[in-house]
């Protein structure tokens, strides 16, 4: 049974809103006069189905005298509600009042306090801020325009002044009529009568003689309208007066409320990452198409179609998916092909015999649509519900409307994932080649996807079968022994300018002390004067920095010789490292030079020859350059490699390293340590399997028989001839190491090829090589490279070096 309108409680939630009169900048009066009126001048004859009520109205009015007049409280209004809502019937009709959602109230003016309201209104609950914030004072400036319009029109040209408008409420409010039921959302509204001249609820007055005004002073005012302090230093707004009653009503705008939600959330850049983003996402959804147990479905198309990844991938979750497919392998009717161009409705699945995935996980009715970003289908939503006929075109129609956000959404997951996946694999594999980072993106793509899917991520292994490994080495000759003797010469001058400053220290203040200090510098000078031991200079360095070194600024002080001596061997020290460091460094140079002329060479050349075929390139520095390079149909993203690409990448190899000898004969004199380089290729045309080693972050080989393979790189550089004494690598000339003897009849056909043009010499031998250890029957080509390159090569312009 409904309440009547006098147990009806007025307390709302705008009563933490109601300006205090005290704050207003203008009066305000309740007077219900107007609305009287206005039902005394009701046209009964053209409404006699109002005549009853007017005479029961105006009835009461005369008995209810305590109402007559005008009222600054508006607790005397509250005890007549029975009446107020009776007398409110001329604006809101019976069924919108006994409706039991209904949202209405009548207000005091100025204060905006509630006099009466529908019981639904009380249950409104602000869902934000705005209406609060500064609310007094632009209630003020509001009202203090409007009164202005009013009372000056006429007299001034008052067209430019802002007008606010009747739905300034800025606030949302959420009405959740049943309990168990979805939440609706309103938002509140002046009725126009405040803003009429002709209104019949609402007068506007002056409680006195009106102010003057000028036209200039409407223009200051114009300077700043919102600011109500600033319109009562112009005019003393004060004694302006609203008089009648107010009207305010709720509109409902649940829907529209509810795709702004989304298409706010959905802008997000981290919108829809995660699984549990889709389930909060398809809880919306629900609540927009009214369909309680809707269940939600993407499928990603491939951006690039051209990528070995180019499937449909399912996006979180897929209805009818459970793994990435290749569209083409459906049938060319599907209608997931069709949907692409499309939204498809089915509100009867079971005979759909390419939905049955679908059908089998209990749904009835499926949707489809096309989820579109600049025009572009990117992906498919799926909605499905296990109701038959759930369904219609306004379903669709809103669906269609949510995935133009989705679009949106994933869009900026496809352009952020980009930097995701890189800082995966930056954290679990460093930098990685650009030929392989595809399979890398896919491994953090799918480790991205569990962390989506709220498990704990593992990444994957990563490796590639059946790839051919090419290696190249191009090493300096005997860097250790030369690295020794450098080392050596360092520590003997710095011994031999310690013992000066001892000796000197020792003639003209005779102590034990510097004859013990001279003589254990001799047995150092000793020690290393036929070669450096294993411990010899880390000894030798600490007994000169704790023993010696210690002593000098005690010794400097005892007179100007031996000052001298200690700024002597002071002057040597290398002020980095703090011992004499001259012949290593000028060995320490060449070598850095060598590296970086041969490692920026090869970088070159590389850039030519991932154009000819994508591969794996890897290079190391040590005593010279290492080189691995590894390809394949596995390694490649799209495309195959076929025998033309793997033989033409054996020539670009051998004829670089012909360029890599050419630069070191012209860079060997100018070096401080003139150093020999000797180089070789190890060719191995049977393919193998390589793994990504994440805690080494680099590839190597699989398998007891391909170990081999990487046996024989660490070890083949000191290989000697069969029979002979004799290295294998030589300085200036080139060293095919093979095992197949067709790997000979390609080598020799290029060797033939590169004498021809200018690359080689005419001679060369082919060898046997001693055994190494776990590894028997290598053979080897040595070539020596032509004196001075072919016209035309140019080491900086790769596709001439190439000589093509």
């Amino acid at each position: 049974m409904r309440e009547n309108a006098s147990d009806i409680q007025t307390r709302s939630i705008f009563d933490e809103y109601h300006m205090p009169a005290d704050r207003m900048y203008f009066q305000g009066k309740a007077d219900l006069n107007y609305i009287v009126n206005a039902w005394r001048k009701l046209d009964v004859k053209k409404y006699p189905m109002q005549k009853e009520i007017r005479k029961t109205i105006l009835a009461e009015w005369k008995k209810r005298t305590d109402l007559h007049g005008q009222h600054d409280n508006a607790e005397i209004l509250k005890k007549h509600t029975d009446f107020i809502e009776m007398v409110a019937s001329i604006k809101y009709s019976i069924d919108q009042r006994t409706n039991p959602n209904g949202m209405f109230a009548l207000l005091m003016p100025g204060t905006m306090e509630v006099v009466w309201h529908t019981p639904a209104y009380a249950k409104l609950v602000p869902i934000t801020d705005e209406f609060k914030e500064h609310m007094w004072d632009v209630r003020n400036a509001a009202s203090m325009l409007i009164l202005i319009i009013r009372l000056y029109a006429g007299k001034l040209d008052v067209s430019k002044l802002p007008i606010p408008r009747p739905d300034g409420f800025s606030n949302i409010f959420s009405y959740q009529p049943d309990p168990n039921g979805p939440t609706r959302f309103y938002t509140m509204k002046f009725d126009n009568e405040i803003y009429s001249s002709n209104s019949w609820a609402v007068g506007m007055e002056v409680d006195g003689e009106l102010p003057e005004l000028t036209q200039e002073d409407i223009d200051n005012i114009l300077t700043n309208p919102f600011d109500a302090d600033h319109i009562l230093s112009i005019v003393d707004t004060k004694r302006f007066m609203f008089n009648g009653i107010c009207f305010l009503w709720a509109e409902e705008i649940t829907y529209t409320h509810q795709i702004s939600t989304i298409q706010k959330q959905l802008s997000n850049r981290d919108a829809l990452r995660r699984i549990t983003d889709l389930a909060r996402f398809q809880d919306q959804v629900r609540e927009i198409v009214h369909i309680d147990d809707l269940e939600l479905g993407i499928i990603l198309s491939p951006f690039d179609t051209n990528s070995r990844r180019a499937r449909w991938q399912p996006y979180l979750n897929s209805l009818r998916f459970s793994d990435e497919i290749d569209p083409s392998c459906l049938e060319p009717d599907d209608i997931y092909i069709k949907a692409c161009d499309k939204p498809f409705i089915f509100n009867f699945l079971a005979d759909k015999k390419n939905l049955q995935t679908v059908a089998q996980r209990g749904f009835q009715s499926l949707a489809v649509a096309p989820l579109m970003y600049h025009g572009e289908c990117i992906g498919l939503i799926e909605a499905a519900s296990k109701r038959m006929h759930a369904f219609d075109f306004g379903t669709i129609t809103r669906l269609m409307k949510i995935s133009e956000n989705i679009g949106m959404a994933i869009n900026h997951v496809h352009e952020g994932q980009h930097e995701r996946i890189m800082a995966v694999i930056k954290q679990t594999c460093t930098a990685i080649h650009p030929s392989v980072e595809w399979k890398f993106q896919e491994m953090a793509n799918n480790y991205l996807k569990q962390i989506a899917l709220d498990r704990i991520p593992t990444p994957e292994q990563i490796g590639f079968k059946q790839v051919y490994p090419l290696f190249g080495v191009s090493d300096i000759r005997s860097s250790s022994t030369k690295r020794n003797e450098s080392i050596q010469a360092d520590l003997e001058k710095q011994l031999r300018l310690a013992a000066d400053v001892i000796m000197t220290a020792g003639k003209t203040h005779p102590r034990p002390v510097f004859k013990e200090l001279a003589f254990r510098i001799g047995q150092n000078q000793e020690s290393i004067s036929e070669g450096l031991k294993s411990g010899d200079e880390t000894k030798i360095y600490m007994f000169l920095r704790h023993v010696v070194e210690t002593a000098f600024d005690e010794l400097a002080l005892l007179d100007a010789d031996i000052n001298a001596k200690v700024e002597a061997y002071r002057e040597q020290l290398d002020p980095e490292v703090g011992v004499v460091y001259q012949v290593r460094k000028s060995y320490d140079d060449s070598v850095t030079q060598i590296n970086d002329t041969i490692g920026a060479y090869l970088d070159k050349q590389q850039e030519v020859a991932q154009q000819m075929i994508p591969h794996y390139f890897e290079k190391f520095k040590t005593d010279g350059v290492d080189h691995n390079i590894y390809v394949g149909d596995s390694i490649l993203e799209s495309g195959k490699c076929s025998d033309l690409d793997l033989r033409n990448l054996y020539l670009w190899q051998l004829m670089s390293m012909c360029g890599v000898v050419w630069l070191m004969r012209e860079l060997k004199p100018k070096l401080p340590t003139p150093l020999d380089t000797a180089h070789l290729l190890l060719v191995q045309k049977s393919p193998l399997n390589i793994t990504f080693h994440m805690e080494e972050n680099h590839f190597s080989v699989d398998g007891a028989y391909n170990a081999r393979y990487e046996i024989v790189k660490k070890r083949i550089d000191k290989a000697r001839i069969h029979g002979t004494s004799e290295r294998l690598t030589q300085p200036e000339k080139i060293a095919i190491v093979y095992t197949q003897e067709r790997e000979f009849q390609m080598y020799k056909e290029f060797i033939t090829y590169l004498q021809a043009i200018g690359f080689l010499e005419p001679d060369y031998i082919d060898v046997l090589l001693e055994d190494l250890q776990g590894v028997h029957g290598l053979r080897a080509i040595r070539v020596t490279v032509a004196e001075t390159p072919p016209a035309g090569w140019n080491p900086k312009q790769p596709s001439t070096s190439l000589g093509l």
